[in-house]
């Protein structure tokens, strides 16, 4: 069954910093860290509702901040006890992405080196990295920008199925947070067994690297009734141009959970179960990678 999505005239993208100093000049701090063409766009964007900035004390913010995680205790920590929150919003023509979260989430950054805060994504309530700026010029899916990852392993030692056991278990769900700022629903898939977990993760890494382009073209999009993702698709997610496998494309179904998230299956004609099509019909390398180094003559060109 085909599926029909309908992308927005625009989106919003937030990010929020937390910290316990004085924010001090906002727009100066960003356009201290940038220059030409890359501060010339921040210039533009700044004090339009394409890049707006604002500043709250934390006990009054409009941001709940209180579900966040991240991998860094400390960073944990300096999160429950600051007392300032600067969020920075982003509303965007469908036309302005990816670049403009990309831009929204830089500025983002820069504040929060200058104020020595924690950066964290309200959409997938997760801290993120405050990294030098070398690549903020050049965009990734895997930057970061999706949201999901694997889970503890074996369902944090609570799985008891065999390893070995291509159905042992339905242990994994993998949802999507962050496709919704590129105008596009979120994807899940459910019922994975724990042996499988990574291989469903680059599939939905796969498959919303496929969709990404059409979010710049608002309006509704009826998709194929199989998606077909490719190994330039994984290699695009990645940030590179080199070919991830050698095989032709991996056929995937999707189905509507609700009007704001699509599920990711087998093809409605495999036989089997979903553990065994992610098992015997995905690319070996579905099943390695975990993360990979862009290539940075590669980066930062969306399609579409």
């Amino acid at each position: 069954m085909r599926v029909t999505i309908t992308v927005p005239e625009e989106t919003t993208a937030d990010f929020v910093v937390a910290t316990d100093r004085n924010p001090g000049d906002l727009s100066a701090a960003i356009l201290r860290r940038f220059s030409g063409s890359f501060a010339a766009a921040m210039s533009e964007r700044l004090g339009s509702p394409r890049l707006a900035l604002a500043c709250h004390p934390a006990v009054n913010s409009p941001w709940d901040l209180s579900g966040v995680t991240g991998p860094d205790a400390d960073d944990t920590e300096r999160l429950r006890q600051a007392t300032q929150h600067i969020g920075v919003t982003s509303v965007l023509p469908a036309g302005d992405l990816p670049l403009g979260p990309h831009l929204a989430r830089a500025a983002a950054k820069a504040i929060a080196e200058s104020v020595c805060g924690v950066l964290v994504d309200p959409v997938s309530s997760q801290v993120l990295p405050v990294v030098p700026f070398g690549r903020f010029d050049e965009f990734a899916l895997a930057d970061d920008w999706l949201g999901a990852s694997l889970p503890p392993y074996r369902n944090s030692g609570r799985c008891a199925a065999d390893e070995d056991d291509i159905d042992g278990c339905a242990c994994v769900y993998l949802t999507t947070r962050g496709l919704c700022r590129f105008g596009l629903p979120e994807l899940q898939i459910t019922n994975v067994a724990c042996p499988h977990d990574l291989a469903a993760l680059n599939v939905l890494r796969t498959a919303a690297q496929r969709l990404l382009p059409l979010g710049r073209h608002p309006g509704e999009h009826a998709l194929p009734a199989e998606l077909l993702l490719t190994s330039a698709d994984f290699s695009a997610f990645w940030g590179n141009r080199d070919p991830m496998w050698d095989d032709g494309p991996l056929a995937v179904s999707l189905s509507e959970v609700t009007p704001h998230r699509l599920a990711v299956r087998p093809p409605a004609d495999f036989p089997g179960t979903l553990n065994e099509w992610l098992w015997d019909e995905l690319p070996p390398i579905l099943h390695e990678l975990l993360s990979c180094e862009p290539d940075h003559a590669m980066a930062g060109r969306p399609s579409g």
